[in-house]
């Protein structure tokens, strides 16, 4: 009974040096692909290697060979993982660095301020990791600027616009109102005329004070012509008794 349990741990164990063995080799030529710049046949070489879900190296040479095919939003992902799956202060410094290096990339650089920060926390000596996060502190700084100066200007902008459509309504106000008084001035002339056409014509239909009407002065030179008639009558009258008189007294001589 011992013997066959040796046995069986002989055989396990042979098949674990093997598999650690068959592992080293594919790490090995993954990372030969990785130094040639074949960095597509490391990754799948890599994949090879992964045997064993924790298996650090295999994970972390993967994720630099997506990011050597600037495939940064892959590589950030696998860093991240990395973080989890470190065991040592040196692989969560190192997957540190460069998920900060692969935010960098990606004109990230309050992330990859962060990532290098975690970095130094693991290692504080690393003067690789030291520059970069001075070298990404200031892109930030530059990067907020710009977005201040921007925001400033999109500001500007929006205040022009909306003083040039203040000026715009005042104008189109203005005109409004002109043209308002025009047509008002226009309807008092159409009135005052009209008003005037209704006074000449109602003066027209009423007799002119002190005339009289046709009827009348037919009636006064009638009268006149009768007066006349009368003061000829008598005067004919008055005419014809002084001859008679004359008369007379011519027959008495």
């Amino acid at each position: 009974m011992r013997t066959i349990l040796v046995i069986a741990f002989l055989l396990f164990s042979f098949a674990g040096i093997a598999q650690s063995i068959e592992k080293k080799l594919v790490l090995k030529e993954g990372n030969e692909a990785y130094n040639a710049g074949e960095f597509d046949a490391a990754d799948k070489t890599y994949e090879k290697a992964k045997v064993d879900g924790n298996y650090f190296k295999a994970d972390y040479n993967q994720a630099n060979a997506l990011y050597k095919q600037q495939k940064y939003e892959e590589a950030t992902s696998r860093y991240e993982q990395l973080l989890d799956q470190a065991k040592t202060d040196e692989e969560k410094s190192s997957a540190a660095h460069n998920m900060g290096n692969s935010y960098l990339s990606q004109k990230k650089y309050k992330e990859a301020v962060t990532a290098y920060k975690k970095s130094l926390k693991y290692d504080p000596a690393d003067e690789e990791t030291r520059y970069n996060l001075a070298y990404a502190l200031q892109k930030l700084k530059d990067q907020q600027q710009q977005q201040q100066q921007n925001q400033d200007q999109q500001n500007k902008d929006q205040q022009n616009k909306d003083q040039q459509n203040k000026d715009q309504q005042n104008k189109d106000q203005q005109n409004k109102d002109q043209q308002n008084k025009d047509q008002q001035n226009k309807d008092q002339q159409n009135k005052d005329k009209q008003n005037k056409g209704q006074q000449r014509e109602s003066e027209q239909n009423q007799p002119e004070k002190g005339r009289i009407s046709r009827q009348q002065a037919l009636k006064d030179l009638d009268a006149i012509n009768n007066d006349e008639k009368k003061t000829l009558l008598k005067l004919q009258k008055k005419k014809a008794k002084e001859s008679s008189k004359t008369q007379k007294s011519e027959k008495d001589w």
